[in-house]
């Protein structure tokens, strides 16, 4: 009994020192790169598969403004690319709680939770995303693939319609 506690200790301690490190390590190459790149947009980095770089951009932009819920975001971004999910779902947590009235950081939780195949979950966190901006097209395409993850063709290609403006019927009162 007593090993088995001092085993989980020295486990606990050396996850505890594997975490530290990764933090000062991810801020330090941050700080490297920022610094050399002053003009660099993050979200761009994401979006050019450029993930080491992204991932140091956005450390850097997070401990400059620790309160910006899109940095937060974008380094969930990060995580999620690389198959990272549940840390990326941390990522998101963390601005959920800086700027919970984001549909799109909403939605990208929800796409980790599908990603996982927390479909139900995922559905629970489209459905604030669509409180807060029925119309998002991010959002509808998401849902759309977790109806066509689940074989729900019909469904899926409702919510795909949605996702594109210009196919959605109005109605009298967009006319009024």
């Amino acid at each position: 009994m007593r090993q088995g506690i001092l085993a989980l200790f020295y486990l606990s301690a050396v996850v505890c020192w594997i975490v530290i490190s990764l933090a000062c390590v991810s801020t330090c190459f941050a700080q490297g790169y920022l610094s050399a790149n002053e003009s660099v947009d993050c979200a761009d980095l994401v979006s050019s598969d450029r993930t080491a770089e992204a991932f140091s951009c956005f450390g850097q932009a997070i401990e400059s403004d620790p309160a910006s819920a899109f940095d937060w975001a974008g380094q969930g971004d990060v995580m999620n690319n690389i198959g990272y999910y549940y840390q990326a779902l941390v990522y998101y947590e963390v601005a959920i709680n800086l700027d919970p009235n984001s549909a799109n950081i909403l939605t990208s939780k929800g796409r980790t939770l599908t990603r996982l195949g927390k479909y139900d979950e995922a559905m629970d966190i489209f459905s604030q995303a669509l409180e807060l901006q029925p119309n998002n097209a991010y959002t509808w395409k998401s849902i759309g693939d977790v109806y066509t993850l689940q074989h729900e063709t019909a469904k899926a290609q409702a919510a795909y319609a949605k996702a594109e403006p210009g196919k959605q019927r109005k109605s009298v009162e967009d006319y009024l």
